[in-house]
């Protein structure tokens, strides 16, 4: 797999720093799934050095490609200041994919913050199927400036729950609180439903995604965002511990993993175990 060339055909503000990077000439993403990622680098010569792990947001087969990211380090400020006709160097679709929706089931997509794309990818693909209302997001950030793209979800017929720290929308606290409460709801309303929780954004919010469903026996798929050099499995720079071998790479082997597989360290103020 070589990097290609493709173009910025639009970059739209979304505001609070998120913006979205429509990409043309890229069809040989067309058949990227849901989780799986791309090396982003603009033509910016040698600062930054290093590309940028950017989850797709969602592809089109005319090879268009969509891209959700947040001005935060110095490669998405300048990604984030970039003009349509701009030149950016693409590899993939790398990493591997969430599982497909399921007719008999439900699947809860918990995002927090910048890591919508791939939960919002994985809605998309099922509301093309007739399975959009097997899914439903839960969706999270530390003010409502945070949430983005909600027309979009609210256009597909997705049913979403909000929260937000500072309660400017939807429940007031963390994602993860809402996240219990529609467990709750669904093991209630449909106590033989088959649910899946499948997650992304920062670190310690999959930690406590983990930690919610393992009691619950739900099965759980958590999308782990690392730094990375390469997003092919060279510079090893992407490992997390791992129960099946000491680690795995999130780039080669993830970046969806079964929360089952991965060493999920105990909460604060939890008494620490043995580990199995």
């Amino acid at each position: 797999m070589r990097y290609f060339d493709a173009r910025i055909i639009e970059n739209r503000a979304l505001g609070n720093g998120y913006f979205v990077l429509r990409l043309g000439g890229c069809d040989s993403l067309a058949q990227s799934r849901p989780g799986q990622f791309i090396m982003l680098r603009g033509d910016w010569g040698r600062d930054p050095l290093l590309p940028r792990p950017i989850s797709l947001l969602s592809v089109a087969p005319e090879g268009r490609a969509d891209l959700l990211a947040k001005s935060i380090g110095r490669g998405t400020q300048l990604l984030e200041k970039a003009s349509s006709g701009t030149r950016v160097s693409v590899l993939g679709p790398l990493g591997n994919n969430f599982p497909e929706p399921a007719p008999d089931g439900l699947d809860l997509l918990v995002a927090g913050g910048v890591g919508l794309p791939p939960l919002f990818m994985l809605a998309e693909h099922a509301a093309r199927r007739g399975l959009v209302d097997r899914c439903e997001m839960i969706y999270g950030g530390r003010t409502s400036r945070d949430l983005v793209l909600l027309g979009e979800m609210r256009g597909m017929g997705l049913s979403s729950c909000l929260a937000t720290e500072d309660g400017s929308v939807g429940r007031r606290g963390r994602v993860t609180t809402e996240l219990e409460a529609r467990i709750d709801h669904h093991r209630t309303a449909h106590p033989q439903r088959k649910l899946r929780v499948f997650a992304c954004g920062p670190r310690e919010m999959l930690w406590a995604v983990a930690r919610i469903a393992e009691p619950h026996k739900i099965e759980c798929y958590l999308s782990m965002e690392e730094q990375m050099a390469c997003g092919i499995g060279v510079c090893l720079g992407c490992a997390i511990p791992a129960r099946s071998r000491p680690f795995r790479y999130t780039c080669s082997d993830g970046p969806v993993f079964l929360a089952s597989d991965l060493v999920i360290p105990p909460a604060a103020g939890q008494a620490t175990g043995t580990a199995p």
